[in-house]
Formats: C-alpha cells, structure tokens, sequence
C-alpha cells in the first residue's frame, strides 16, 4: 500500500502532470497528419528525455503514446484518410458519417470509445500485471530462452504476408545487435574497427532512420510522383491525378454534439473491442492496426443491423477505436513483466527505460515498486488529459489536417537529424541514421517487417545471455533440460503451432 500511495503521488505533481499533457497534445498532432503516428514521435523526442526525471520522461513518452493513438482517427473521418495504420478502420463508418455532417459526432465517438477503451485495459493491466509477475519470477535462463524464442516466431508470423520475409527481418534484426563486445568473454565481434559500434549499434540513429527519414523519403517519392503526372495533359494523367488527390477535409465543427445516451447505447460494443484489444496488445507483435480490425469485425457479427456499416453508423467507429487503444494498456503486460515489447512503440520506450537506469521484467515488481504504480498512475492520468484536450482541440483538428506535406516533412527531417545529434554530439550517429533510413525504405519496399526487425534487435542481447546460459547449464544435454521445466516446455510446444499454423495460413493463400 506505501508503493501504491508513493507511486501515486510521485506522478500527481507539477512536472510529470505537465509531461503527459504535451506528450498527449504531441501525441494527437503527431497521429492527426497522415503518414505520421506514435511510434515516430517517440524515436524523435526520445533524446529530449534523457535530461529528466525517470518518471518524467515515462509520463511524456506514454502521454505521446496515448495520443497518438486516438489521434490518427482525426484524419480518418475528416479526409478518409487514416493518420495511423490502426485508424484505418475507423474510417469505414467515419467518413460516411462527416460527408453526412455528423463529422462532430463521429469525432467524439471515436474520442470517447478512445478513452473508454483504454480506462478498461489499463484497469485490467493493474489487476494482471503484478500477479503475471510473481509467476514470470519463475523463469531462469531455459524459460527465458524458449519465451523469447516464441516472441520471435510469432513476431515474424503475423508482422507481414511472408513468414520467411518477416523470419528474414527478425534475423537481421538480431544480425545487428550481435555488434559490440561479446556479453560473455568481452572480446570485439562485427564492430569492422570502428571505435564507435564497441558497445554495440545505438538504438536511437536506428529507430529514427527507419522511421522518420524513411517516412521522409516515401513522401519525396510521392511528390514526385504527382509532379510527373501534374506534367502529362492527356486524360489518362488526369485521371491519375484525380484519383492521388487528397480528399477535400470536412469541418470538425460541423452537424450535433454527441450525447450521453448515443455514447451509452454502444456500451456492449466498446466492452467488447477493449477486451479484444486488451488481449492483443498482450501478445507481441499483432499491434494495434490488427485490433482495430478484429473489434470492427466482431461488432459487425454481432450487430442487428449489420448492413449498415460502411454507410456512417457510430458503432462502426466506436468498435475499432476502442479496441486499438485498449492495445495500448495491453503492450505494458509483456514489456513490464518479462521485458518483451508488444510492438514498436514499447520497443521504443525500453530505450528510454534502459537509459534511466529501469530494466523491464519480472523483478522490477520487487525492486522498483514505487515506479511500477506510477507508471500505472500515468496509464490512467493520461486518458483524462486525452479526453480533456482531444475536446478543447476540436476546433483545431480541420486545420491540421490540412498542413502542407512540403512543410511537415521538412520539419520531421530537421528534427531527425537535431535529435540524433543531441543524443550523443556525436556525427557518427547521424551516418548511422542516414545508413538504416536507406535500409529501412528498401524493407518497407519489399515488405520485410520493420515491427519483427525491430523487436528481434531489442530482445537479442536477452535471448543471447539466456540461451548461452542455458547451454551452459544443460552441459550437452539441452532437451533434457528443457523436458525438466513445464514453462520452457509449454512456449517450445507453442513455437511449434505458430510455426505451423502460419505455415499452412501461408499454403492456403498461396493456393488461392
């Protein structure tokens, strides 16, 4: 109860309160501009933590977290096209209803489901997490090796349309973290006599380049594209440029206010998708683009009146919104009780807990308490401030949308280059950066998974000590070792039937 009470009134002053508001307001700007999402704000102000406070910089990443998840519905409604890749869904119904001058309307649903959605998963993140714990202490080097090896399956399975493609990113992903000084005997491998990679490629110029300077590039190939079709004159090119036009944004201010009852009536509908949401935002690497598209699905099933979505119903924007934020609530079970990172996002914020001195797992429960509950407390604040300034920036939302791509990129570019710099001073870095934004826009190409590469490049060093020390203490013997642990046994019998069942997916689609 002290933890509870220290942990609460650690987040419940001037610093951290101020944090989670710009975070949150950060947040929804980021997500409102198409192409732009959570994940990206966080690689580029990620540097400006470093100089905080632990719990600061916590509320600050997380209040971006939030935010942006809501914020990518904005762009959804008002221009048809989603912010981020989880709002996607949002604009099936989302749309239709703004053309019908219901734009307010389908704003506040998709507010409200937002923080709803999220209230219940961060609820189910606080009665889950500190038991999920007890039990992951369980876990040495043998249940370890074989947890993370099940992340890296699934990751690789459900991150992409190849299995191999994504395996492929995943390995590479570990490939580069393999760079620095061997964990065990200390001795340099990978680092080609460069002093800088002896401990290892920072994930911060990596992070960055493969998500905001390939962002940059895609959208100088995009305008490049326009400006060689604005060149032809035949009708073909004018169709062409008819059809790349960005659809004309609809006031946010326009049609009613939402009232209590319309929002209540679609309580069984937001219950539901926080639930699905909550649960894949536990497993690692579906992410939240998934969920928004299992909510709307499964509330289209069980719907009276399911022909009516895809024409502007408010249960279609309610659905997939509260699922993709209770996501968010639902990523901090594996990354604060065992160190795994549910997506790219929280793979991002073991970045900035690493720098502080804060190593996610099992044992932070018991070291760290005081911290575990303000990080919960911050969970719980930041959706009342992403209620209170999603409503206060209503009028603003038409005019953000609306910010020339031109301007918003160069801005993301600077900021790129500022923040990588300001990490460490250091002009090896940005080469780095400039290094992986290529390698970043060539796997974005080629649809190998930047989510899997990511998350292999993270969990690497883990799975590394924890499967050498497993070899170690199994002294020849690794099968009999691992038959003596029901945990290790259960996740190897798991590996199996993802590798399976994506396997025969994959046969299935191919044949059709």
């Amino acid at each position: 109860m002290d933890a509870l009470i220290a942990g609460i009134a650690s987040v419940m002053t001037f610093e951290p309160l101020l944090a989670i508001a710009i975070g949150v307001a950060i947040g929804i700007f980021m997500g409102a501009i198409p192409g732009l999402h959570a994940a990206m704000a966080i690689a580029l102000l990620s540097p400006l933590t470093f100089g905080m406070q632990p719990i600061t910089a916590i509320a600050f990443l997380t209040g971006i977290y939030k935010g942006g998840t809501y914020g990518g519905s904005i762009s959804a409604i008002l221009l048809n096209t989603p912010g981020s890749p989880e709002a996607t869904a949002s604009a099936f119904d989302g749309y239709p209803l703004a053309k019908a001058g219901k734009a307010k309307k389908a704003l506040q649903m998709a507010l409200y489901a937002s923080v709803a959605g999220a209230l219940l998963a961060d609820i189910l993140l606080y009665l889950v997490a500190a038991p999920f714990s007890t039990f992951a202490l369980k876990f040495g080097p043998t249940e370890i090796t074989f947890v993370v090896l099940f992340a890296f399956t699934f990751v690789a399975g459900l991150t992409g349309d190849s299995m191999l493609r994504g395996l492929a990113a995943c390995a590479f992903g570990v490939l580069c973290a393999m760079v620095g000084l061997d964990p065990m005997s200390a001795t340099p491998r990978l680092n080609f006599g460069f002093i800088e990679l002896q401990d290892g490629l920072p994930l911060l110029p990596i992070a960055i380049g493969m998500l905001g300077v390939t962002e940059v590039m895609f959208a100088v190939e995009r305008g490049l594209e326009r400006r060689r079709l604005s060149r032809g004159h035949n009708q073909n090119n004018d169709r062409d440029n008819r059809s790349t036009a960005v659809p004309e944004p609809i006031s946010s201010t326009g049609g009613e206010a939402l009232s209590i009852a319309e929002f209540l009536g679609h309580w069984k509908t937001i219950l539901r998708s926080s639930l699905i949401g909550s649960g894949i935002g536990a497993l690692p690497g579906i992410g939240a683009a998934m969920a928004a598209f299992l909510g709307y699905g499964t509330a289209k099933k069980y719907s009276r009146t399911p022909d009516e979505y895809g024409k502007g119903t408010l249960d279609g924007v309610a659905a997939p919104e509260a699922a993709n934020s209770a996501v968010v609530g639902g990523s901090f079970v594996p990354l604060l009780t065992l160190g795994i990172p549910g997506n790219v996002t929280t793979a991002l914020l073991i970045g900035t807990f690493l720098v502080h001195g804060i190593e996610p797992g099992p044992h932070v429960f018991k070291t760290q308490p005081t911290l575990i509950y303000g990080i919960f407390t911050i969970l719980f604040v930041a959706n009342f401030f992403n209620l209170l300034i999603g409503l206060l920036g209503s009028n603003l939302y038409s005019h953000i949308v609306k910010v020339p791509e031109y301007i918003t990129y160069s801005v993301i570019a600077l900021t790129c280059v500022a923040g990588v710099y300001a990490s460490s001073n250091d002009f090896f870095n940005i080469y780095l950066m400039i290094i992986f934004s290529i390698v970043g826009y060539l796997m974005k190409k080629f649809d190998y998974s930047f989510v899997a590469f990511l998350i292999g490049f993270v969990l690497a060093p883990e799975f590394e000590v924890a499967f050498r020390s497993f070899l170690l203490v199994a002294q020849g013997n690794p099968i009999g070792l691992m038959v003596k642990s029901p945990i290790a046994l259960f996740f190897f019998a798991l590996t199996v039937m993802a590798i399976v069942r994506i396997a025969w997916t994959a046969g299935r689609k191919a044949k059709l």
